[in-house]
């Protein structure tokens, strides 16, 4: 069987993964930069793993609570399926990422892809020059669309800022550029386009949804910031039909993120046509969830008799 995604480029090199699922940023071990994963865990063996998200300069986050429930393993056994998160992107900074993060990660066989996001157009461009000559990591994701920092979520809400942002990284890099795009617009195809035509090879879908939760015996929402973001099987269908919509309206690959916790819910990204999934919210039900996922995945596709992903992805049919 034949998982392999070649994420096609014109703008990069293309880069070719081992299969389609990854570790989504922010939820690679216990504090996004691999802290509680063994170090004999086949890291490889996954299409991609993502780090945190990096900023220009580092960031203590949001106040607590940030998490709701405050574990996501011990709420989703007890039938809990709101899951809710306001982190506020906490990361030592883009100059640490560089001089002592990046280094690591090179000696790792696994495709490292880094993720940043910027607070204005002069912020991309120079973080971007901070990762020119740097080893460690095979493509950058733009986090454009984060819910939870005031100054870094409009980037992804409207085209001609979608665009400027993505151009201004383009110009400092020849590795493959991801946009990861909002859940939080009118038109997803409308954005789609701009990251497209400003020099994105790839686009990820989505990012969390902005909710409230509300703790009626106290009054109080059960976050610190009070609004989070919406992660978990709930996003998944809103997602999903972001993922279908844009692939239908772009000719790159799309990358599926949100709710997937079994290896049926990457075939159903990759039936709505997405090339690749990240795993987010289950790892933080499980730091082994994404090999589960992959070995779920492959036992379905083999079920199916299909030996090749160009069989399935975009092959959804509606009546």
């Amino acid at each position: 069987m034949d998982l392999t995604v070649n994420l096609h480029s014109v703008n990069a090199p293309s880069l070719k993964l081992a299969n389609p699922v990854m570790i989504a940023s922010g939820t690679f071990g216990y504090d996004g930069y691999g802290r509680g994963i063994d170090d004999d865990a086949p890291l490889a063996s996954l299409g991609a793993v993502l780090p945190k998200t990096f900023t220009r300069y580092g960031r203590e986050g949001n106040p607590e609570p940030r998490w709701f429930p405050s574990s996501f393993r011990e709420g989703m056994a007890a039938g809990e399926t709101t899951l809710l998160n306001s982190i506020g992107l906490t990361n030592p900074g883009i100059e640490i990422a560089m001089s002592e993060l990046a280094p690591k990660w090179a000696e790792t066989d696994a495709n490292m892809v880094m993720s940043m996001s910027g607070d204005s157009l002069d912020q991309w461009e120079e973080m971007a020059g901070y990762t020119r000559g740097i080893d460690g990591f095979a493509a950058i994701e733009l986090n454009l669309s984060c819910p939870n920092v005031d100054d870094g979520a409009m980037f992804s809400h409207r085209p001609h800022l979608t665009e400027a942002a993505v151009a201004a990284v383009r110009r400092q890099t020849e590795l493959p550029v991801w946009a990861k795009l909002s859940p939080n617009v009118p038109d997803i195809t409308e954005i789609a386009h701009a990251a497209v035509g400003a020099g994105a090879d790839a686009l990820t879908i989505s990012n969390t949804v902005p909710a409230l939760h509300i703790d009626v015996d106290t009054g109080l929402a059960v976050l610190g910031t009070g609004y989070g973001g919406l992660s978990g099987p709930a996003l998944r269908p809103v997602a999903m039909a972001l993922v279908h919509k844009a692939s239908q309206a772009v000719d790159v690959p799309v990358i599926g993120v949100g709710g997937i916790m079994t290896g049926r819910h990457v075939a159903e990204y990759l039936l709505a046509g997405a090339s690749a999934v990240q795993v987010g919210s289950a790892n933080l039900t499980d730091l082994n969830a994404p090999f589960r996922i992959l070995s779920e995945l492959e036992a379905l596709l083999a079920q199916w008799e299909i030996s090749n992903l160009s069989e399935i992805i975009g092959k959804a049919e509606f009546p």
